[in-house]
């Protein structure tokens, strides 16, 4: 009888552990098919002419050109509904990271985005005969919006919320508070407001400890930019980049120098912080 007993135990422990690791490698499959699923490469996408059905859109004022244009376009929030499966997300806790050609990396919450109705421009309607895009004059600068050009048709240009990346190639969703766990200055909240302003203006283009757009120069590892520049010249740099470089790609942020030293002590509390890229 005791015989008996102890094989039912030991039976049901084998069920149990083989029930549980069946379990875990099932999390891990579906985790790994969410992660996947999170990316669009919209060049490939296009290649395989799985973009979606196009039609032309009327922008009375684009950010990017200053005037009224058109393009030929994709709805966005489609074609993200169409590759990737929403019910596995919460929207309100997810955020959209654009990757451009040029590293500049903008980002916004993922519901806001879908939300306001948003296209994916491949052509320029107005572009000069011959071409596909007309050129983009900034700051003195040429640039060229193609391949992609996300804009929106009921969006106020004036509105910061919403983001215009041109040069787009790529799409994909992360947690809306990844930077902020990995940046935030958790150890001296005095310099909250230097994050919130590195965040809002700076992030876009450039990186800490890997964290950010590749446009610019990666500010914090293997050394800070803290540790190579005169703490006043930074401070003085970011307020009007042209005034220390001729043609400079750094645009004037309109920021007050109190702002900018803002920054500056937050970079140096990063300086502590770093993390091997």
């Amino acid at each position: 009888m005791k015989k008996v007993k102890i094989h039912l135990i030991l039976c049901l422990f084998i069920f149990s552990f083989l029930s549980c690791n069946q379990k875990k490698e099932q999390k891990i499959e579906t985790t790994s098919i969410v992660q996947s699923e999170t990316k669009l490469d919209l060049l490939d996408l296009q290649a395989k002419n799985k973009l979606g059905k196009d039609t032309v859109v009327t922008i009375g004022n684009d950010p990017v050109y200053h005037k009224a244009k058109k393009f030929k376009a994709v709805s966005a929030s489609l074609l993200i509904q169409t590759e990737i499966d929403l019910t596995k997300i919460d929207p309100k806790n997810t955020k959209i990271v654009f990757e451009c050609i040029d590293g500049y990396k903008p980002e916004m919450p993922l519901e806001l985005f879908l939300n306001a109705n948003p296209y994916l421009a491949f052509e320029d309607v107005d572009a000069p005969k011959g071409t596909k895009w007309e050129t983009i004059v900034k700051d003195g600068n040429e640039m060229n919006a193609e391949p992609f050009y996300i804009v929106y048709t009921s969006v106020l240009e004036k509105d910061t919320r919403y983001k215009w990346p041109y040069n787009l190639v790529k799409m994909y969703l992360e947690p809306l508070n990844k930077s902020t766990l990995e940046l935030f200055p958790l150890k001296n909240r005095k310099l909250q407001s230097g994050y919130t302003l590195f965040k809002n203006q700076c992030i876009t283009c450039h990186a800490i400890n890997g964290i950010g757009g590749t446009m610019g120069p990666e500010l914090n590892f293997p050394k800070s930019v803290t540790e190579y520049w005169k703490e006043k010249e930074l401070v003085d740099y970011i307020v009007n980049p042209a005034s220390f470089r001729n043609k400079v790609k750094m645009p004037t942020l309109g920021i007050t120098k109190q702002q900018s030293q803002e920054i500056v002590d937050y970079l140096k509390y990063m300086s502590e912080n770093k993390k091997k890229i």
